[in-house]
């Protein structure tokens, strides 16, 4: 399967982060006509400091705008990660959208793990969904924060996704550790990674892309090799890569049935 990650630049002007992307998808897609899914960053709409500004209503406009572009370039995508305000709760969500090719919304995603200042204002989620992307394949979200914790990739994979979508908004200081992160996540699970990245400036952030998809090559079971291809720095652009699953599904089965169940390995505090 063919997957891609679209890094646009945000501006401070929506309906031209609209536009960029749109560009973007359209120059992608003339030249790769063949590519099954597309993932947007974390955040690719500006910030503001008025906080009622950021939020969108559910299924507002952000949402309409991805759904559409699914649907006129008939192409599967996941929409990064939308502020909405929801009726039935009492703070907004951080929540990813699946769109199949024909516009359809197949299911959602809500920001389980909150990053710090987001602990306040938001609604963590509850729940992990797996998505079925062909009869062959599923595949789980896991926005930004979601990555930093191994419990949650790992019950993924145990419930049968076998690549994992990440849109995230790390910024330039983070860098290091969040590749650290996908690296990991990818080894302890043998599963396909592709986390893409916020780029643009907002409170004095700096946020510099360089998403990353990461696979594993061919034949090398043990020890497993990373094939990571990576966006470009402090620029806007697209990347892609053809990813086969059925080899990383080879070595996550042997990769799980190696793991200890940790119940059954027993705790001794020794005291000097």
């Amino acid at each position: 399967m063919r997957v891609a990650c679209i890094q646009p630049q945000i501006f401070q002007d929506r309906n031209k982060c609209y536009l960029q992307i749109e560009l973007l998808l359209r120059g992608f897609l003339e030249k790769n006509q063949n590519c099954d899914i597309i993932c947007l960053p974390e955040r690719w709409v500006p910030y503001f400091r008025d906080p009622i500004k950021n939020l969108q209503k559910e299924r507002g406009n952000d949402y309409s705008f991805i759904k559409n572009l699914a649907k006129e370039y008939n192409i599967k995508i996941i929409s990064g990660a939308i502020w909405e305000k929801r009726n039935n709760l009492e703070k907004p969500t951080i929540t990813c959208y699946f769109f199949d090719e024909n516009g359809d919304e197949i299911g959602r995603q809500e920001k389980i793990h909150l990053y710090a200042y987001e602990q306040e204002h938001f609604e963590p989620g509850n729940e992990l969904k797996i998505f079925t992307l062909n009869r062959l394949s599923n595949f789980a979200i896991l926005i930004c924060f979601d990555m930093a914790f191994f419990e949650t990739p790992r019950l993924a994979v145990e419930n049968g996704a076998d690549i994992l979508f990440s849109p995230t908004q790390i910024r330039e200081d983070g860098m290091s550790n969040w590749e650290t992160y996908l690296k990991a996540r990818a080894l302890e699970n043998r599963v396909p990674v592709v986390a893409c990245n916020t780029f643009g400036r907002y409170l004095k952030r700096k946020f510099i892309g360089n998403s990353k998809i990461i696979s594993f090559y061919k034949g090398r079971i043990s020890p497993s090799k990373l094939k990571i291809i990576e966006g470009p720095k402090n620029s806007s652009g697209v990347i892609s890569d053809d990813i086969d699953l059925s080899f990383p599904k080879k070595i996550r089965k042997i990769r799980l049935g190696e793991k200890v169940d940790k119940n059954k390995i027993n705790v001794k505090i020794i005291n000097n």
